[in-house]
């Protein structure tokens, strides 16, 4: 996930691509209490690159480099508590990588799994170690989050006992379903799989109060302002 305004660039984030311009750090809300509970990390690309098909490319190493570099950049700031952070499947899939999360030298984040629905085109054992690694993460206190989840790409992880913490519904999603039941239906859904369900997409205060009302206790998005973290 990318933010929306440009900022400068950290200078430890030169050296992996110049097509990073900055980090953004967009809060995480509690809907009922409207108070910050942790921040998202957003890498701000520059304005003629597409987020999506940027990140889908990238290789798993350069992703944790990415956050490797993103968290050394955040390491003395006050703000940046109970850290979300996105992260490919292909990450747990390959050892070296994994390895690398194990050695992060950071209280627990809160990891995304971004493009979730790839888990299901993995092998039946590579699947299963994927499982395998995020439990183990799961003990070291790290929270599992699958990001994006629709009603259609919620039905299949319903059988899939994943150590999960939270589920983050994508604003599409969101934005199709504010104003019927069926977005009460899927924030039921995401609680059988997790005890935290995060709404993204909300803009208004009737996005704020549809998010409230269809059960779901957090939410994400431009309705609460992001904040730029400057250089060193």
């Amino acid at each position: 996930m990318t933010a929306r305004n440009q900022t400068c660039t950290p200078s430890r984030l030169q050296h992996i691509s110049l097509d990073i311009i900055g980090i953004k750090l967009e809060p995480i809300v509690n809907l009922a209490s409207l108070h910050p509970v942790g921040a998202e990390v957003l890498s701000v690309l520059h304005p003629n690159l597409q987020n999506e098909r940027f990140f889908h490319r990238q290789p798993a190493a350069e992703a944790l480099t990415l956050l490797e570099a993103q968290l050394a950049a955040l390491k003395n700031s006050a703000e940046a508590k109970n850290l979300f952070i996105n992260l490919p499947i292909t990450v747990f899939t390959e050892h070296e990588t994994f390895q690398r999360i194990l050695q992060l030298s950071t209280p627990p984040l809160n990891i995304e799994i971004v493009e979730p629905a790839a888990f299901f085109s993995l092998a039946g054992r590579l699947r299963a170690r994927v499982i395998q690694r995020l439990q183990q993460l799961a003990r070291l206190g790290h929270r599992i989050w699958l990001d994006d989840i629709d009603e259609v790409l919620v039905q299949p992880f319903l059988s899939c006992q994943l150590p999960l913490s939270g589920i983050k519904i994508d604003k599409e999603a969101f934005w199709r379903l504010r104003a019927t039941p069926a977005l009460g239906q899927l924030v039921s859904l995401c609680f059988q799989l997790a005890e935290n369900v995060l709404i993204e997409g909300i803009e208004t205060e009737r996005d704020h109060a549809c998010a409230l009302q269809s059960g779901a206790g957090l939410g994400q998005g431009f309705y609460w302002p992001s904040w730029t973290w400057p250089e060193d």
